[in-house]
């Protein structure tokens, strides 16, 4: 036995990992018990003799390899730093889509549907008898055209593995030279057609999931010498200082060495308020310069950058089995052995070996009950990527729906980015209506969401604002202006240290507000502070229905998880509809939380957006980062990462999900009433060997139509 441990994919925290030590149950059930303290995931695929695992996000996949070695007591591995992703047996694998060797296979495809008709004409309209036999031209050709089966079942023998694509191709060859050719052409035919569905199916996945992160930046500006020189982003690499201003897109991950700015990360956190950043902060790519300049030192680009990690990640779901399509190879697996008694009991009861051949062709390609599961969850992630839900896995697609509680997070989640005036705290003999009429005069240019969330307001009280005032906006800071020859001020705490205004005498109101959870925005005229101006985000519209909608499609119970006050979480949560609040809570009392209701109910999912949500998403069987996760480690631990910003897409991945699991039945009823039929038929003398491969001809397009609803619906409802 080769005990080498070879790491075959590697993304974020989660690996996979192939070895003959993973053939064994005893190895397998000795790693989850060794590893079950820094293991988030733990999967397992005897046949392919290989681990798949995600573990904690404080935790090296170099030291997961020493106490791999170490517990196995092997002397060398692959260390994780040389890790590349390798290829998968042929029972797991997805094959990679190539331009060239998809126009390929599609020439190839033709040319056998071209031969198909030929064969339908001759013998059902013509008349005309095809020769069958091993050295006719149907027979050279269904030789030729079961070369790609043929390399997978070697492959297969090589590793003393008996599968699918081995009995298959044992049963296409007999079917050649036992003079059955044709009906091994139809077989051969169906099998090319399933393969490059298959692959279509997943290239729509990767399109849209590409389409999300394409930056369609082209020549950026490199700082040399001081001098800022235009180049190609090809030419970029780590440690180029990038230039970028107002309006234009990030194209790498970096670090600020100069400048400020305020940059929309919408596409990272989903929040629709920019972020300021100044130096020392990190930037991403996609993101965009709202307003400012900055100077970036590079630290990611291309495939390198965090929102392509993010990506592939999602992308290597293709490769991951989930209990639905693993449930169909074991079934699949059961069907082999069932056709081979079947095959030898219609023989020794009959003595026809037409009919005896027609039941083996039948039982030998159970190809139709492994795609009714692939590619209904194929096409469900298609569909979901579609939509801005980026799934990583079958099993997370399958679970969603299956689940019986929905944890949320309120800030960042629930709340958008969007202020909200909320108070006006007049700290001087200035009435309300003066305070709005200021700030609004001042903030009437600034294009600040809190600035707009003023103008606003001031525009709905019907309070006239002077748009002659001219104002200085100072990012991260507020405004500066004039008003009747004194200096004005809006803006945050910061701005009026930067002019030396004390908020001594207003601690407790500042404090007040702040402990709330809400954003004050100071108005200051000279040196004397005039008001505070309360905010909060926003919910986002479509909280409550989504809500009303998940208790509707059966979810058992909804709890709010929230750091929040109790009163404030509680009144949220009264106006929202939520079976349960956890307030207040750390997030070790998020995770506990998730804990408790999975001791009640079957299935939890967790939606959080931040840091502070991750522990309780690991925790959860379903962990959703809702905008693509606020935080890096938020998507890393996600098992599904929500790109937009909007309650509903949490009902459509629901639907999505339920759809799926009803397609995969739909497909195996289908699959399993033709086969049944087909095998009586044939044990009754009254199904010939041609007629047993238009069975599969039937049934396998059934299933293909029918998964293929799923990839191009716009409406899953």
């Amino acid at each position: 036995m080769n005990d080498e441990i070879i790491i075959k994919s590697v993304a974020n925290n989660r690996v996979r990992l192939k070895s003959d030590l993973f053939a064994l149950s005893s190895n397998l059930e000795l790693i989850e018990n060794e590893f079950k303290d820094i293991f988030i995931d733990f999967r397992k695929n005897i046949s392919c003799k290989s681990i798949i695992f995600k573990y904690n996000l404080n935790i090296t996949l170099d030291s997961v390899i020493e106490r791999l070695n170490n517990l196995f007591n092997i002397t060398a591995s692959i260390p994780a730093s040389k890790a590349i992703c390798g290829t998968s047996c042929s029972s797991c694998s997805l094959k990679k889509h190539d331009e060239k060797s998809w126009k390929r296979k599609l020439f190839e495809f033709a040319l056998l549907s071209g031969y198909a008709i030929y064969i339908f004409v001759s013998e059902n309209i013509l008349g005309a008898t095809i020769a069958s036999t091993a050295f006719s031209l149907v027979g050279i050709i269904s030789f030729v055209a079961a070369i790609p089966l043929l390399k997978e079942s070697l492959e297969d023998i090589k590793q003393k593995r008996f599968t699918l694509q081995t009995f298959m191709s044992g049963t296409l060859l007999l079917a050649i030279f036992f003079g059955e050719a044709t009906a091994a052409f139809e077989i051969i035919y169906i099998l090319r057609g399933g393969m490059l569905l298959e692959e279509y199916i997943a290239n729509r996945s990767r399109q849209e999931i590409q389409n999300l992160v394409e930056l369609d930046v082209k020549k950026v500006y490199v700082l040399v010498d001081d001098v800022e020189i235009e180049v190609n982003i090809e030419e970029l690499k780590q440690n180029d200082i990038v230039v970028c201003r107002s309006g234009e897109k990030i194209p790498v991950d970096g670090i600020i060495t100069q400048g400020s700015a305020e940059i929309n990360e919408a596409i990272i956190n989903g929040r629709s308020e920019p972020e300021y950043k100044k130096e020392s902060d990190e930037v991403f790519a996609g993101t965009v310069c709202e307003r400012g300049r900055v100077f970036i030192k590079v630290i990611a680009l291309g495939n390198e950058t965090y929102i392509s990690r993010t990506m592939r990640e999602v992308e290597l779901s293709l490769m991951q089995k989930s209990p639905s399509e693993l449930e169909a190879d074991r079934l699949a697996n059961r069907l082999l052995k069932l056709g081979t008694a079947l095959t030898v009991g219609t023989f020794l009861l009959t003595g026809s070996f037409s009919a005896a051949f027609s039941v083996m062709i039948i039982m030998s390609c159970p190809c139709a009950t492994v795609l009714a599961a692939s590619t209904a969850i194929s096409g469900g992630i298609a569909n979901a990527a579609k939509q801005g839900i980026l799934i990583k896995g079958g099993d997370a697609l399958e679970n969603v729906s299956k689940s019986e509680v929905f944890c949320f997070d309120k800030t960042g989640t629930l709340t958008t980015g969007k202020p909200v005036i909320t108070d006006i705290i007049s700290l001087s003999n200035k009435d309300e209506k003066l305070l709005l009429e200021y700030a609004a005069s001042a903030e009437y240019r600034n294009s600040h969401p809190l600035a707009n969330s003023i103008v606003k307001y001031a525009d709905e009280k019907n309070i006239e604002i002077n748009q002659n005032i001219l104002s200085e906006v100072i990012p991260g800071f507020g405004v500066k202006s004039k008003i009747d020859d004194k200096r004005l001020l809006v803006g945050n705490k910061a701005l009026l240290n930067r002019y030396k205004i004390s908020l001594k005498d207003y601690k407790n109101v500042s404090s007040k507000l702040l402990n709330s959870g809400k954003t004050a925005v100071y108005i200051a005229l000279d040196d004397e502070i005039l008001g505070v101006l309360g905010f909060t985000h926003e919910v986002r519209k479509g909280t409550k229905q989504m809500i009303e909608d998940l208790r509707q499609r059966g979810v058992k119970h909804i709890a709010l998880l929230t750091g929040d006050e109790v009163k404030v979480a509680n009144g949220f949560a009264l106006d929202f509809g939520f079976d349960s609040v956890f307030a207040n809570q750390s997030p070790k009392g998020k995770a506990d939380a998730i804990e408790e209701l999975k001791k009640k109910y079957k299935s939890v999912v967790m939606v959080g957006d931040g840091v502070n949500d991750t522990y309780a998403m690991s925790k959860a069987d379903v962990a959703i980062s809702f905008a693509a996760g606020g935080s890096e480690a938020a998507i890393a631990v996600s098992d599904v990462a929500i790109t937009h910003s909007h309650p509903e897409d949490i009902v459509n991945l629901y639907d999505v999900s339920k759809k799926s699991l009803n397609v995969v039945n739909q497909n195996y009823y289908i699959g399993t009433s033709t086969n049944l039929a087909g095998v009586a038929l044939s044990a009754m003398g009254r199904l010939t060997p041609v007629g047993a491969g238009l069975i599969h001809i039937g049934h396998t397009i059934g299933i293909m139509a029918n998964s293929s609803r799923l990839a191009i619906d716009d409406n899953n409802s």
